[in-house]
């Protein structure tokens, strides 16, 4: 919540994109019954704008893991250009997968569920490199996190699950509601989605922050070790020899 106060306009980049989705969304039809939702749930439109929202939910991981790190305003807007240039590295293989789940794995069924659950699991495998990246290490890259990250995995993936279970509710149950109740709450009932999933995206990337100083620090060192400065964050020699 703190950093939803601190940097409003920046809180507000996942609201932005939810609201053009559901744009899209009211036309091609999709809220007009459960028929029309369930025939307009893969339609190639909503899919695009559904790409690109998604890429907008981890964009903000660059400002919310710095201000966790300082609770500073000014430094979790400041554009650090080796910060930026490893959270590209980063955003790039998140978004790559997220396009592999939307557009090349299955989108119904069993299938559905599977690939939902591998990317979650990959998701809490890369949490330390998505935390180091935009504090401008590079001492923790994908091969690392595995290593860190995957001894913490069962926990991990439990915290998170239930650290965004509380406002994904809600979120499914908007959306419910705006198929199939009143079409006079439509537009309310998708402004107050767009709001919640600025406050979850902040949570979720929260709790990714938490978990993966939580498996570092038991790794034993610190991602945070001058964050914002020059200096390396040395890896442990157990770990390092792990992935050499």
């Amino acid at each position: 919540m703190a950093f939803l106060i601190a940097c409003p306009l920046l809180a507000l980049v996942p609201t932005f994109f939810e609201i053009l989705q559901h744009i899209v969304e009211v036309h091609i039809g999709m809220y007009g019954g459960i028929a029309a939702a369930r025939a307009t749930e893969h339609d190639p439109l909503r899919m695009a704008f559904g790409f690109v929202k998604v890429i907008a939910l981890m964009v903000p991981g660059y400002w919310i893991t710095r201000f966790l790190v300082r609770h500073d305003a000014a430094f979790a807007r400041r554009v650090d250009p080796r910060a930026i240039q490893l959270f590209a590295g980063w955003l790039f293989f998140s978004a790559l997968l997220a396009g592999v789940q939307l557009f090349a794995l299955p989108q119904g069924g069993a299938g559905q569920l599977v690939a939902i659950l591998l990317g979650e699991i990959v998701t809490c495998l890369l949490l330390g490199w998505a935390v180091a990246a935009p504090l401008g290490s590079a001492s923790i890259g994908p091969f690392r996190s595995i290593a860190i990250m995957g001894r913490r995995l069962p926990w991990t993936f439990f915290f998170m699950l239930a650290a965004i279970l509380p406002l994904m509710v809600p979120h499914y149950i908007f959306a419910a509601l705006a198929i199939l109740g009143p079409k006079s709450l439509l537009w309310p009932i998708m402004l107050l989605d767009s709001l919640l999933v600025a406050w979850l995206t902040a949570v979720m990337i929260a709790a990714g922050y938490h978990a993966a100083i939580r498996a570092t620090d038991l790794a034993g060192f610190s991602v945070i070790l001058g964050a914002g400065t020059t200096n390396e964050i040395e890896m442990p020699a157990k770990i390092s020899n792990q992935i050499s």
